[in-house]
């Protein structure tokens, strides 16, 4: 390694002044600085690397990155200039870069900078390249014994890395070199319990509860102590003791299912009865857990799952009648989950239509209930009859609660809910609207007014309604809630820009979905040393561990399976793309074209609006130098348009998203099915059948499951020449999905047959149908299609309008379709999908009307009440 470059005296002075103006963020005098002595020796490497550090501190990455490069190439023995190229490349999230480049700076040093090694072992952590992690914490604590950190350090770093054994050895010894240990310490309270838990997890009961027997007057989690202390007393089979230490627990939050669950496996009932015996068991230890605690309405709750008959209604009545007197608006979606048995819905629906009857509104009744409990009867049975798809008879509810108390936002926000939920989107975001105009300043009513408006295609009007509640400096509103990470409003407007046809902006949203996961990875890196100086040991391994399983989460899992399915639309039609720099793909509607270019104006509006601000002179007093923070970037991208061009080979970018919804979201049948249709269209014959079996195994009658299998098996081509690895996988898989005795053709026809009232099951086999026979089945396909609408077929509004959308491909001529849209129309009559333009057009005129008029009345009678409060004039 060449010896590092001195400079002269004056300018090492100078040198020493660059670094202290970089640390206290003083960046423009840095650059000043670093200047004067890169004009007398322009191949300065430390100096060239420092000033590379204050450029990407101030957002101008690329050249920052190329200075330091530079510097390091120009001194490459220097270990100031290898440990600035190492924070440029941690600063660009290039973890193995910067670890490299840490590596070589304390090789220089000569293997003895603490700091460096503690940042190198952050990075190992980071990149979950454990044996580096632990070796990286044990060299620190042979440097630093002292500190109680690097103990606890190298025990995290082996329970992470499995090592449980290991860990454990850690603290023991750790907890035998205390002296002096104050009566009430939290970090000592913290790292008995991380012991404790450790000893759990490697299914040491015995010793867990020895370890506690000792040391539990020196914890100060008791509620921590207590849970441990039960599973280990459930796990070792003491029953009793473990049913007392819940009990415990219960007393202190008798609301906790999950300490409730525990108490009945201590009793020896089972969480998921099988039996009835098994249920009677469960509902009688419920109720002597409700006598024991008569506040708990977790145990009144979990009970109504177990009882039956006279019992069970007795108990739910009650359950019900306290929340709708108390006003509890959330007691249907607590309710919800008994409807999975049609005897207790019955019940339930019987009970609340009784409560109805009775609060109802008399002049007569002596004793009236208060009107508050009429009006959340209705809203309960307005819930009701939606989810039961009885949208006449919820309307009719929802309106009597509205003609009852007209400004609670509740009651509208229901009656849209209802209504898209009966596919009439456009009147639900009216009804939405107007729960929102009651509280302007409620910012979740705002959201949802935003979300409904996406959902017709309005995504200007919805960035504007959510611009009410982003930064007023910011670029625009989106930019704003992509910095809140807002899931929902970005995969919200993605799918409205993929139903307009803007494939560009769709995967530009769905993309930004995707990095603000590399986000939420990346930020932990700041936790790694936190957690370690603050002993919060036992969050910090969740957090590594739930980190580990982010991209299980159901906002990436449907962001990653929009955009496959987007990927293969476009591998499958290339030409949509090409309209990606006008933001109009595809054939679109006068009203999609409309709303996709009023879209694209407020955007460029926005733009403009920000570029003039930015033009516009300072007039404020300036800023401390120190206080000069960079802006946010600047959307090279407004349109997404260069990421749609720059999409070249769309199969390959879903085969990456892919490989992360196989690693976690496996039990999904959606990622088979999706894989199979990735795999089959690259005529990865292997893959495909192998995703097709493991989405069998899932869900064996899944209608997509059908379809594909139709087609893998009527597709595949000769085998004779493929390599017999894959002949005998492929094989396999047939043997698996299609009996030896049965053609495709048989298989087509049992499939419908086993299902003839399902819609679902209907649309799956005419699909099939036609992958199967092809143009000669598309005859048959559609007369199955014109089935889905009758009115003893079971099946929801999306399969219908799923089906609308494939008409095309089966053949379906204008007749077809609109005998289809006639059909479909009478089974959904409020379904917009199902409604002609005029007939949309005259309920949106109706709809304003409507509300120009409510908004006269209420004028008019505001102007009433000013006159009256008026004083008299003579």
């Amino acid at each position: 390694m060449p010896p590092k470059k001195e400079l002269p005296a004056k300018e090492r002075a100078l040198f020493k002044r660059l670094i202290q103006e970089y640390e206290t963020k003083k960046y423009k005098l840095g650059l000043k600085t670093a200047d004067a002595i890169l004009k007398k020796f322009p191949e300065a490497g430390e100096t060239l690397c420092m000033k590379g550090l204050i450029l990407a501190t101030m957002e101008q990455r690329a050249e920052g990155l190329e200075l330091a490069r530079k510097g390091v190439r120009h001194d490459i023995g220097s270990f100031l200039a290898w440990h600035a190229l190492g924070i440029l490349q941690r600063m660009d999230k290039n973890w193995n870069e910067a670890v490299k480049c840490y590596s070589m700076a304390l090789r220089i040093e000569g293997g003895s900078n603490v700091n460096l090694m503690r940042e190198i072992s952050y990075l190992h952590m980071q990149l979950r390249n454990y044996p580096a992690f632990v070796e990286s914490r044990l060299n620190l604590l042979k440097v630093q014994p002292h500190l109680r950190m690097n103990w606890v350090a190298l025990a995290t770093a082996h329970h992470l890395a499995g090592s449980l054994e290991q860990a454990v050895r850690v603290l023991e010894r750790y907890e035998e070199t205390l002296r002096d240990v104050p009566a009430r310490s939290y970090e000592h309270s913290e790292v008995l319990l991380y012991h404790a838990s450790i000893l759990f997890e490697a299914a040491r009961y015995a010793d867990m509860l020895e370890f506690f027997s000792a040391r539990e007057a020196q914890t100060m989690d008791p509620q921590g102590v207590a849970l441990l202390r039960a599973r280990a007393y459930l796990a070792t089979g003491a029953s009793e003791k473990a049913e007392m230490t819940y009990e415990t627990l219960l007393k202190r939050n008798g609301e906790d299912r999950s300490v409730v669950e525990g108490w009945l496996s201590a009793k020896g009932v089972k969480a998921v009865s099988a039996t009835p015996e098994e249920a009677a068991a469960a509902a009688k230890a419920l109720t002597e857990l409700s006598e024991l605690l008569p506040k708990s309405a977790a145990a009144r709750r979990v009970a109504l799952v177990y009882l039956q008959g006279d019992e069970f209604r007795s108990r739910v009545a009650t359950y019900i009648q306290s929340a709708l007197q108390k006003g509890v608006p959330s007691i249907f979606a607590d309710v919800y989950g008994l409807y999975k048995d049609d005897e207790k819905r019955r019940v339930v629906e019987e009970i609340v239509e009784g409560f109805r009857e009775e609060w109802a509104p008399s002049e007569s009744a002596a004793d009236q209930e208060e009107p508050s409990s009429y009006l959340w009867s209705l809203y309960f049975l307005a819930q009701h009859y939606s989810k039961l798809g009885n949208t006449d008879r919820a309307l009719v509810l929802i309106s009597s609660a509205i003609a009852h108390s007209p400004t609670m936002p509740e009651l509208h926000m229901m009656r849209a809910r209802i209504l898209k939920r009966a596919g009439d989107l456009h009147a639900a975001a009216h009804a939405m609207e107007d729960a929102r105009t009651l509280d302007g300043q409620d910012r979740f009513l705002n959201c949802k007014a935003a979300k409904y408006q996406l959902r017709i295609g309005r995504t200007a009007e919805a960035s504007k309604i959510v611009g009410l509640f982003t930064k007023a400096d910011a670029p625009d509103p989106v930019a704003d809630l992509l910095e809140m990470q807002a899931f929902w409003y970005l995969a919200e407007e993605a799918d409205a820009w993929i139903r307009t046809g803007n494939f560009a902006m769709a995967l530009k949203r769905l993309d930004q979905i995707d990095r603000t996961f590399d986000e939420i990875y990346d930020d932990q890196l700041d936790f790694h040393s936190y957690c370690m100086r603050k002993f919060t040991l036992r969050s910090y391994a969740s957090m590594v561990r739930w980190e580990d399983q982010l991209r299980s989460h159901p906002a990436y899992f449907r962001a990653a399976l929009t955009t496959i399915k987007l990927y293969t639309r476009l591998h499958d039609e290339p030409a949509l793309a090409k309209g990606g720099s006008n933001g109009t793909n595809g054939e679109l509607t006068d009203e999609q074209r409309k709303e996709a270019k009023k879209a694209k104006r407020a955007e460029l509006r926005a733009a403009e609006d920000a570029k003039k601000n930015a033009a516009k002179p300072k007039v404020e007093a300036k800023k401390a130098d120190d206080d000069e923070l960079p802006g946010p970037p600047k959307d090279e991208d407004p349109t997404g348009s260069k990421r749609l061009a720059a999409l070249n080979k769309p199969l390959v970018a879903a085969t990456s998203l892919l490989a992360v919804l196989q690693e976690r979201a496996a039990t999904r049948v959606e990622t088979w099915l999706a894989t199979f249709e990735v795999a089959s269209r690259q005529r990865n014959w292997l893959l495909a059948a192998r995703a097709l079996t493991h989405a069998q195994r899932l869900e064996p009658q899944h209608p997509e499951v059908h379809r594909q299998t139709v087609l893998l098996l009527s597709s595949l081509p000769d085998l004779a020449a493929a390599p017999a690895p894959v002949r005998a996988g492929i094989e396999t898989a047939k043997a698996q999905l299609l009996p030896q005795e049965q053609s495709l053709e048989a298989l087509s026809s049992t499939y419908v047959q086993a299902h003839p009232a399902s819609g679902a099951h209907l649309l799956g086999g005419a699909r099939a149908l036609l992958a199967l026979r092809g143009d000669a089945g598309r005859a048959d396909a559609l007369a199955m299609l014109q089935q889905l609408p009758r009115a003893e077929t079971q099946l929801e509004l999306p399969t219908l309008v799923e089906a609308l959308g494939l008409l095309p491909s089966f053949g379906a001529d204008d007749a077809a379709r609109a005998e289809f849209v006639k059909a479909a129309h009478e089974r959904f009559p409020r379904a917009d999908a199902f409604k002609d333009k005029a007939l949309l057009q005259e309920e949106e005129k109706q709809r304003e009307e409507e509300r120009a008029a409510w908004a006269a009345s209420k004028d008019e009678a505001e102007g009433a009440a000013e006159a009256g409060s008026a004083p008299t004039q003579k």
